[in-house]
C-alpha cells in the first residue's frame, strides 16, 4: 500500500501539470478579419501593393498601349488609394478606389460607377494574381465624340 502511495502523487502532480500545459496557447486570441478586411489585406497589404501586367486584352485581342501598365494599391477601412503607371484611359497617375457598395468582388476607381470592375484574387498563387474585368465605356463614349476604347478589358496581373 505503501508503494501505491509513493506513485500517486508524482503521478498526480504530473497529470495536474500536462493538463495545465495543454490547455494553454495554440489559438488566435485576436478578432478574425471579415471577408471586406481580408479582401482589403489580400489587395492592398499593410503598406501597399504593387500589382503588374502580365496580359491586357480589349474584346479578347492583345490591347495595345497597356504592355507596361502597373498600379499600387493602398488602402484601408477609411481611405483606399492607387498610383499607376501607363493605364491612361482607364486610370490616372493616382486616384482613389473603393469596393462596389458592399460587393468585394467588384471596385471601382475614382467614383466613376459608370465602369465597374470585377475582380478575381488568387492570393494563394506563387506570386499571388489578380484578374480585373470591366465592360469600359469611356467618359462622354461616342455622343462626344470619344470612340475606339470602349469594350471589354481584362488586366491580367500579378503581385510585384
Amino acid at each position: 500500500m505503501n508503494k501505491i502511495k509513493s506513485y500517486f502523487l508524482p503521478l498526480s502532480l504530473l497529470l495536474i501539470v500536462l493538463t495545465v500545459f495543454s490547455c494553454g496557447g495554440g489559438g488566435d486570441d485576436g478578432p478574425s478579419l471579415t471577408p471586406e478586411e481580408q479582401r482589403l489585406v489580400d489587395l492592398a497589404g499593410t503598406s501597399g501593393v504593387t500589382w503588374v501586367a502580365t496580359s491586357v486584352t480589349f474584346d479578347g485581342a492583345p490591347a495595345n498601349g497597356l504592355e507596361n501598365f502597373s498600379m499600387t494599391i493602398r488602402g484601408n477601412a477609411t481611405s483606399k488609394t492607387y498610383t499607376s503607371t501607363d493605364g491612361d484611359p482607364f486610370f490616372g497617375a493616382s486616384g482613389t478606389w473603393d469596393f462596389n457598395g458592399n460587393n468585394i468582388n467588384e471596385v471601382i476607381f475614382d467614383g466613376d460607377n459608370s465602369n465597374v470592375y470585377s475582380i478575381s484574387l488568387n492570393a494563394s498563387a506563387t506570386p499571388p494574381t489578380l484578374t480585373m474585368t470591366v465592360d469600359y465605356t469611356r467618359s462622354g463614349g461616342v455622343a462626344a465624340g470619344v470612340s475606339g476604347a470602349d469594350g471589354r478589358y481584362v488586366f491580367n496581373l500579378e503581385k510585384q
